[in-house]
């Protein structure tokens, strides 16, 4: 069987959808979020982060092979051609800037309903928690009023604080890509 994974961001350098043999992932998000910088260093050494544009594509073994396709955030418009090939979806959040809470939020709801992922399990990624003025995932779940969210979705939907910079969540992100994209046979 075949899964998909696709990540959606608010607030940063956002990415969707990915092809693989035996999984698909993307992550996605407005400028700024960092949406690429996690996956792309589960796969390789740290590097210095580069605003995504256009789209990248990155391989993971989780054991399966599962290939991330990164849109850049300015590509919002065309997140909706890549729903139906997901079966898991990262949606990525600047917990650093408060200005962009906002819109994040009215991305994520957005996203959350969109008919194509009506089913599809969404993991919420409040990323950038390295800076010294982030937001705590307390304050970001009362600000996006993320009980209500969960409560309204007819998706499941979990949620993480991450840092792709220095690696904070990104081991709880693989494991929850892994649950989520298991083969089932």
């Amino acid at each position: 069987t075949r899964g998909t994974a696709e990540r959606r961001g608010a607030g940063g350098a956002g990415r969707a959808p990915c092809h693989a043999a035996h999984g698909r992932c993307g992550p996605a998000g407005p400028r700024g979020t960092g949406t690429g910088e996690g996956l792309r260093g589960t796969a390789a050494a740290s590097r210095a982060p580069v605003p995504q544009v256009g789209t990248n594509l990155t391989d993971l073994r989780l054991p399966q092979k599962v290939t991330v396709r990164e849109l850049g955030g300015c590509m919002g418009p065309i997140w909706p051609s890549y729903y139906s090939e997901c079966s898991a979806l990262l949606f990525v959040v600047d917990a650093s800037n408060p200005a962009q809470v906002s819109s994040s939020c009215i991305q994520l709801l957005s996203v959350l309903s969109a008919e194509p992922l009506a089913s599809v399990p969404v993991l919420v990624l409040f990323n950038k928690i390295d800076l010294p003025c982030y937001m705590s995932l307390v304050e970001m779940k009362s600000l996006f009023r993320m009980q209500d969210i969960v409560s309204c979705a007819t998706q499941p939907i979990t949620m993480l604080e991450t840092s792709a910079r220095d690696g904070t969540g990104l081991a709880d992100v693989l494991q929850w890509l892994r649950a989520t994209l298991k083969d089932p046979c």
